[in-house]
Formats: structure tokens, C-alpha cells, sequence
């Protein structure tokens, strides 16, 4: 994912191979077939109850967008190569998905439908992918290596591919010619299965994704195991890869704090964790649901961080690489709801839901969950937690994040989110400090979220992107120094040293407040104290209060900031409106000693957010800044 994430080489001797007995007490479990979900396209009785739902006759609509209304180019080896001689990845990425969403959705749609008559398509789209010499994104730093054919490295790109080839060969079987056939298993062959098991057994030059605690960890995991249980015909083949699974996946548990949270967001807990069901599900139904991962008591609590993120209305915070316009899988956030399990004690079922509400179409294993691993298929409902709708608040202490949402007897929707922590997390931004003020899914003070993905993002200058580093953050500016890790020392998970420490905590349902220490993230020697007092008030319709507290050994310069996607101007007596439509806060800027002067600007890069700045005119020793945020 980042700068500094390197394949592993072990000792002499060692290897990531599951053991002998684990493999033969899995092979015991094992179904004696191989299997993918859901039915092949013979099995007309169960795809004619998909044609007969919604979800089917969303998935046909789907598919003629796709094939008729809007033909797609192509992936082609000569856009991968411009993409990687320019160091610009776009052009890939503005065909791919809509490419792979073909792929997944047109066999599923054949099976639905046989008269809909995608099956040349889908031959030519799995030619063209065969065609490619390279199914990795075009920028890793090795990408013209692995296009000249000196080396092959499996990615997210290149497993996705890959089940997209299963899941046609399994939903068609022999509707396809049997020389498409045979050359899928040649690819998957060539570029996944050989490569892979090769790593694991040697352990030398094993991907570094294997033992990562982010999303790489459980898509690569469930994809590459998706596409084993179906093309490897021995039964001890396919007890290793489910063996080896089981020891590797364990490090994307570790992604997950004790209190359930992600640190890499919602939408990329979207992502990871939609393939961490998958391959929990994989795994339970080949043994015989033997073997149950979502039984675990930890991931009770990380199914429930998509539905304990929503702020309110729609609204997730944009804290790291987030995007303020996410919107997650209405099947995943309610799975645990909805999947056949008959240990189930309750199920709710007040509140119907649309399971492929906030869909992606790219990834057939995932349709395939919804349309055949649900306890109904027309019937799915939403989760409930508690007995009272959305808690008024979320407090994540162990990574020092905070939701606060307005009780019932305020008179407005006026929420806020505050963000203590590292900077050293998966994604990381420098943000330690950093809160946002909303009014009903309205950010008006915002965190400026994810900068379009380019070779500078992952690499060890990600931080010179001002979305990226403290300057983009409504966080202090101390002696003219930002907050580590610096602009050209980047690499995963460096910026641990960086961290705040909780100094004071009080949750009423009357106010909100936490005081943290912010002194560790600036690396100036002068800095002897640096505070940040966060309060969010229920009190008619919301308040929120930030308060600054420097001390320096010496005079130092002490700036800080706002960060907005809003209209804003300042009134006669100094203060700030800040709106958005009908949307709109004040905010008055004071300070007990010196005099701040004000600065704006707006940030040009792949999104532009306002910075609104306040400075001293004159170096301080010591300082307090307060903000007031109120609705007006």
C-alpha cells in the first residue's frame, strides 16, 4: 500500500505454510467438492427465485447499462504502459472499474436471464484480460519490471481480476467455449496460484500483504481463496489454502482495535471487512459451518463500526484517506442480520432494507452473498442496536476518536466529531487534534478528507500533499513547524512517536469533553506544553468550544486553522459565518494574550478546500486560543 511495505524474506528454514496437522484436521472438515457460492446456471430453480426478486431484476438493469446503453472501452496493453511511463495512474482508473463491474455482473445476468445474450461479451472481456500482460495497477515502483515480464507481484487489482474469471467459469461452466475455459485455469495458474503457493512455501519474496493489519490483508486472502476452493480439484489442496487462511487472516483482526474501530475509516472498513465476511463465509461453508470466524467475540464489534460511524443523516467522518460522499453497502452494515444462521436468537425485523443499496457491482463473490447467503432474499432488514435509535454519542478510547450527536431535546441537528491518536496509522493523515462541526449531513468545519490517489500518495513524500499533512487540518502550527512525520520521510507505519494523550475526559448528557495533550506530535524544542480542549455542548440547539493552550521556553510564532468546504465571510464584529444552503455557524476566534491576525486560503490540489489561519503578529511565550462554534 505505502512506501516502506517490502516483501518478506524469513530465515533459512522458515516458511508462512500452514502445518502438516492443521491441513489434515481441515481436510477432515472439508466438503469432498470443490465450491464457490451461490448455483451454476444449470440449477434453473434457484436463478429463477433470483429473477423473481428485486435484487435479480436490479442486477438485469445493472447488466444493461453496463453491455448496451454505455459500451465501455477496454484495458488494454498499451494503457498500462503510457499509465506507467507518465507515473500516472488515472487512465487505468477511469476504465477499470467500470470494466470489472462488466465482468462481475454480465455472467450473473446470463444466469438470471439466459435470453439476454451476454455470452460473447463475456468471452471477449476474459480474452482481453488474458491479452494483458500485467493485471497489477500500474503504480508500484516495479511496474515496468513486471510489464516486460521480469517479475509478477499479485495485488488487489490482480485477484479481483482473478475471481471475476472463476465466477464466470463456475456460474457458466460449460455455456462457455471449452478453450475460454481452459485458459482461464492457465492464467490463474500462471499468475496467482504458482507465484503464490511458491512464496508461501520458500517464504522468500512473500508478498508483504500476508501479514498486514489493512484491507490488503483480508481482499487478497478472500479472493485468492475463492477462486482455490473452485479450480483446485484435490481435496488436500484445497485444505491447505483454507489452513493457510485461517493462520494468515488473523492480521487483519489486527486492523481492528478492542473497541471495534478501523482505523483506515468507513470506507475502506467497507471494503476489508466486506472481504472478511466473504472469506468467513467461504470458509464456513466448506466446512460444513464447522469453522465460524463471525462468531468471534471481536467481530461482533467490528461488523457494528459502519452503523456506529454514520455521524448523522447520511454523514461519516473524513478523518485519513476517507471520502465525505461514502456510502456504505446496506447488506454489509446489516449482515450479521440478515445471514443464514440458525443459532440466531433474534433477528430484527422492523425495518426492511434494500441489500444492494450503496453497492458496488465489480465483485461477483460479494452479489453472490447477497443473493444466496441471505435468510430471504425479498426480505432483508437493517440491524438494530439498542433500544433507542443512535446514541448520542461514540467514544472510541482506545484510538481517542469522538462522535457527538445532539440528544433528543435540541432543537437542531448539530453534531461534531473530534480526533485524538497517532500518526502512524494505516492511511494516515497528519491530524492529531483535528474536529469537524455538522449540521444535518452538512461538514461546514471539515477535515478535507482523501486527495485523488496519485505516485506521490503511497510514497515516502505523501506528505508534502497539503490534504494530507497538518497544513490542510484545522489543527495548530507550532513555531512555523507541522506535525510528524515530516514531508519526505514517509513510510508505513512511521509517525507512532507522534501520539496525544487523553488528559481529561467527561461524557454527560449535558456536554461532551476531552482535553489532550498535543505536545508529542510538533518535534520543536522549545514546545513545553501544548493543549487542546474539545467540548460540545447539548445545550439549546449546540455548541462547540476548542480551546489552545501553548506554552514555549522562548518566544515562538503560533498559528492555527479552520478548514472548510463552505462559503464563509467575516462579519462587522470580527466573528465568521459559515454556511452551506440553510446551513450556517458562527464562529468567534479569542485570544487572552497578543493580537491574531488573520490569513485565508484556498488549497489547490485535487480537492480545494478554504484554510482559514490565525497568527500572532508577534512571538508568545504562552498562549490561549479559543474557538466557539453556535448554529445561527
Amino acid at each position: 500500500m505505502g512506501h516502506g511495505d517490502f516483501n518478506i524474506n524469513l530465515p533459512e528454514g522458515e516458511n508462512f505454510s500452514p502445518s502438516e496437522e492443521r491441513v489434515r484436521e481441515i481436510k477432515e472438515l472439508l466438503l469432498d467438492q470443490p465450491y464457490f457460492i451461490g448455483f451454476p446456471y444449470s440449477n434453473r430453480g434457484e436463478w429463477d427465485r433470483v429473477a423473481n426478486s428485486d435484487c435479480g431484476k436490479r442486477i438485469l438493469e445493472e447488466a444493461k447499462t453496463l453491455a448496451e446503453e454505455r459500451p465501455l472501452p477496454t484495458l488494454t496493453n498499451e494503457i498500462y504502459l503510457r499509465c506507467v511511463e507518465k507515473k500516472d495512474r488515472r487512465e487505468v482508473d477511469s476504465i477499470r472499474p467500470d470494466w470489472m463491474s462488466r465482468m462481475a455482473v454480465l455472467p450473473i445476468a446470463e444466469c438470471i436471464d439466459p435470453s439476454v445474450g451476454y455470452l460473447e461479451q463475456i468471452e471477449e472481456d476474459i480474452q482481453s484480460l488474458a491479452d494483458l500482460k500485467v493485471w497489477t495497477f500500474p503504480g508500484h515502483p516495479e511496474s515496468k519490471e513486471f510489464y516486460e515480464g521480469k517479475g509478477i507481484f499479485t495485488d488487489l487489482s490482480s485477484v479481483h481480476y482473478a475471481v471475476n474469471l472463476v465466477a464466470a467459469d463456475y456460474f457458466l461452466s460449460d455455456q462457455l467455449k471449452p478453450e475460454i475455459r481452459r485458459l482461464i485455469r492457465t492464467e490463474l495458474n500462471r499468475r496467482i496460484f504458482e507465484p503464490f503457493e511458491q512464496r508461501i512455501k520458500s517464504g522468500q519474496d512473500v508478498y508483504w500483504w500476508v501479514t498486514c493489519d489493512h484491507n490488503w490483508n483480508s481482499v487478497c486472502l478472500a479472493e485468492i481463496l475463492a477462486c482455490a476452493l473452485h479450480l483446485k480439484e484435490n481435496k488436500q489442496e484445497r485444505a491447505w489454502y483454507v489452513a493457510l487462511c485461517e493462520k494468515l487472516i488473523r492480521y487483519s483482526e489486527k486492523g481492528f482495535t478492542e473497541s471495534g474501530f478501523y482505523t483506515e475509516g468507513v470506507g475502506y472498513w467497507g471494503y476489508g471487512f466486506s472481504h472478511y465476511v466473504l472469506i468467513s463465509e467461504l470458509v464456513r461453508a466448506v466446512t460444513k459451518e464447522q469453522i465460524d470466524w463471525l462468531k468471534k467475540p471481536l467481530v461482533e464489534k467490528m461488523s457494528g463500526f459502519g452503523a456506529r460511524m454514520e455521524i448523522q443523516d447520511g454523514a461519516y467522518p473524513t478523518f485519513s484517506d476517507c471520502k465525505s460522499d461514502v456510502v456504505l453497502p446496506a447488506w454489509l452494515v446489516n449482515w450479521m442480520n440478515n445471514r443464514i444462521d440458525e443459532t440466531r436468537s433474534v433477528r430484527s425485523t422492523e425495518t426492511k432494507i434494500d441489500s444492494l443499496e450503496g453497492m458496488h457491482f465489480r465483485f461477483p463473490t460479494m452479489l453472490a452473498l447477497i443473493l444466496f447467503g441471505q435468510v430471504d432474499l425479498n426480505l432483508a432488514y437493517e440491524r438494530k442496536f439498542g433500544d433507542s435509535g443512535k446514541e448520542i454519542r461514540n467514544w472510541f478510547e482506545d484510538v481517542q476518536f469522538l462522535i457527538c450527536r445532539p440528544s433528543d431535546q435540541m432543537s437542531l441537528k448539530f453534531a461534531a466529531t473530534f480526533k485524538g491518536g497517532h500518526n502512524g496509522a494505516n492511511h494516515n493523515h497528519n491530524d492529531l487534534g483535528t474536529f469537524t462541526v455538522l449540521i444535518g449531513n452538512k461538514e461546514l468545519l471539515t477535515d478535507p478528507g482523501a486527495e485523488v490517489y496519485t505516485s506521490r500518495t503511497f510514497s515516502k513524500y505523501r506528505y508534502k500533499g497539503n490534504l494530507l499533512n497538518s497544513f490542510g487540518h484545522p489543527v495548530p502550527v507550532i513555531a512555523g513547524v507541522l506535525q510528524v512525520p515530516e514531508d519526505d520521510v514517509h513510510v508505513t507505519g512511521y509517525g507512532k512517536h507522534a501520539y496525544t494523550t487523553v488528559l481529561e475526559e467527561s461524557l454527560t448528557d449535558e456536554a461532551d469533553r476531552i482535553v489532550l495533550d498535543l505536545k508529542k506530535a510538533y518535534p520543536v524544542e522549545t514546545l513545553e506544553k501544548l493543549t487542546r480542549a474539545f467540548t460540545y455542548h447539548r445545550v439549546g440547539q449546540g455548541s462547540v468550544e476548542v480551546v489552545d493552550e501553548v506554552v514555549y521556553s522562548e518566544p515562538e510564532n503560533f498559528e492555527t486553522a479552520l478548514i472548510t468546504y463552505a462559503d464563509w465571510s467575516q462579519q462587522e464584529d470580527g466573528s465568521f459565518l459559515i454556511s452551506d444552503g440553510d446551513a450556517a455557524v458562527e464562529v468567534t476566534i479569542s485570544a487572552e494574550e497578543g493580537e491574531l491576525e488573520f490569513s485565508h486560503i484556498v488549497i489547490q490540489e485535487s480537492s480545494t478546500p478554504t484554510r482559514l489561519s490565525w497568527r500572532f503578529k508577534e512571538p508568545i511565550e504562552k498562549a490561549r486560543v479559543t474557538f466557539m462554534v453556535k448554529p445561527t
